[in-house]
């Protein structure tokens, strides 16, 4: 996960925003639990939201705690426990894995292929709890870096393929609401690759790494095209979200998926033009 499916702070009433920093430090402290410091730190909001979105559908027993921490170390903070913020800080770590593995391949990044090695004990625990999950992730992950690799500079292939992989790890049942988390998924993924891309591409280029966005890049319109492939994605996902029957969290959730993104996008967008 890459971080983009963030809370609009400013939007936000103050109890929903200590409610949400809950489920972020009910994440956080899940894996340090399950697993240890190093895949702690591959906690981000991407996550976090799957946390608050499936915890919110399926509303299973959580229990709250109150720890210190490292990043607060003089007073204890309260967070959410449930076994769907477990089960999410397990595909959180395995995304981190396979991401980091993706950058040693791109740029022979020697950091990101030491931090992988780090954590592969706990990865192999984690394909054992979800074999058939983790096969999925991985075929399709696989798929991914095929089309990199035979440079595929089809944006819509391309973030599919991430939304396929994001649809199966919100799918966290075989139930009646799964083909809808599937769907949502699917498009919350293709939005995090195309953001992705879009916030990468000026290095992307002057780097010669590939990106399926290098084709439009000289064009007059590129940031609204770019911003029109993020509306069709983003409108997509809300459709999905607005199917389910969510009582809880709403204003949370409604706050990233109507706001939140846009305002990560305006951040990207806004950096971009200050390096022009």
């Amino acid at each position: 996960m890459f971080g983009y499916i963030v809370i609009n702070k400013p939007e936000m009433k103050i109890k929903d925003f200590q409610r949400y920093g809950k489920y972020y430090c009910g994440l956080c402290h899940s894996m340090r639990e399950q697993y240890g410091i190093c895949e702690q730190t591959s906690l981000n909001y991407d996550a976090t939201f799957a946390c608050v979105l499936l915890t919110a559908l399926y509303t299973p027993k959580t229990y709250k705690g109150k720890k210190l921490c490292v990043v607060h170390p003089l007073s204890k903070k309260e967070f959410l426990k449930n076994d769907i913020i477990d089960y999410i800080a397990d595909m959180n770590i395995v995304l981190a894995y396979y991401k980091c593995l993706d950058d040693w391949k791109d740029d022979k990044n020697i950091a990101k292929l030491g931090y992988s090695s780090v954590i592969r004990k706990s990865v192999k625990k984690i394909r054992k709890k979800y074999p058939k999950k983790i096969k999925f992730i991985r075929e399709h992950l696989q798929n991914f870096y095929e089309y990199e690799s035979k440079n595929i500079l089809d944006i819509d292939k391309m973030s599919g393929a991430f939304g396929e992989v994001m649809g199966e790890i919100l799918a966290y049942r075989e139930d009646e609401w799964e083909k809808e988390l599937r769907r949502l998924g699917f498009y919350l993924g293709k939005f995090i690759y195309i953001l992705d891309a879009y916030d990468d591409i000026d290095e992307d280029i002057k780097k010669n790494r590939f990106n399926p966005l290098v084709k439009q890049y000289d064009s007059d319109n590129f940031d609204e095209y770019v911003k029109k492939l993020l509306m069709m994605s983003a409108a997509e996902l809300a459709k999905s979200f607005e199917r389910l029957p969510i009582i809880d969290e709403v204003a949370i959730l409604r706050n990233i998926i109507y706001s939140g993104i846009w305002s990560r996008y305006e951040a990207v967008k806004a950096e971009r033009s200050k390096d022009e």
